[in-house]
């Protein structure tokens, strides 16, 4: 079994890494085996992506959408607490499903990870 772990950074629209790094998310899930097991982990600025209710007018794209997506086909979305909590992102504010975790979660699912990205 492969036990992919996705950790993102970015900024949900200040540059295209976290749609990127969505986007592979989706692209893993649509390969669905039982051999594969994946993850979202989102740190620093990747947070505000989980926050409901996005109106993205202008792109071509929705954060939102596509974490809702990946949720609905059972992947665990964890937000870092330390970053929410900084940025001032209560466990109201979110996406059902996606919830506010510490990093000890994050370090056992890097422990069980067979592969980790860091985008």
């Amino acid at each position: 079994m492969q036990n992919i772990l996705i950790v993102a950074h970015e900024s949900p629209y200040g540059s295209e890494k976290l749609f990127n790094a969505l986007r592979i998310a989706i692209a893993l899930k649509e390969q669905e085996t039982e051999v594969i097991q994946l993850k979202i982990f989102l740190m620093s600025d990747a947070v505000y992506g989980a926050v409901k209710n996005q109106v993205t007018p202008d792109l071509s794209y929705n954060i939102q959408q596509m974490l809702d997506i990946l949720i609905a086909q059972k992947v665990p979305v964890s937000l870092c607490k330390t970053c929410c909590d900084g940025r001032g992102i209560g466990q109201e504010q979110l996406i059902e499903e996606a919830k506010i975790a510490t990093l000890t979660e994050l370090t056992q699912w890097t422990l069980d990870a067979t592969k980790v990205m860091h985008i």
